[in-house]
């Protein structure tokens, strides 16, 4: 599957490198049509996302080449992270 132009389009216009925005790129060329939409509409959203996402990714792709010990501390060390993530978000929101 490739790309959409729209995904691209969205990648290209974040704080990623060139190097960055070509490698999660073709991590994401693997998602569905609608994934690949969802994943837009995050992006256009939420921009300071795409950092934490893009090094989620480099973790598990990092991940997927060593054991099953380190697919699953990958996966448990984004899940963490993902938590604090959205506990800072919270404060925040209500600090707003």
């Amino acid at each position: 599957m490739a790309l959409s132009q729209e995904l691209r389009i969205a990648l290209e216009k974040t704080e990623l490198t060139f190097e960055e925005v070509r490698a999660f790129g073709t991590g994401l060329a693997f998602l569905t049509e609608e994934e690949q939409a969802e994943f837009t509409t995050i992006i256009k959203e939420n921009p300071e996302h795409i950092y934490p996402l893009y090094i989620s990714f480099k973790a598990k792709l990092h991940a997927a080449q060593g054991t099953e010990e380190e697919w699953q501390a990958a996966i448990e060390q984004e899940l963490v992270e993902l938590e604090e993530y959205m506990s800072k978000r919270r404060v925040g929101d209500e600090i707003a």
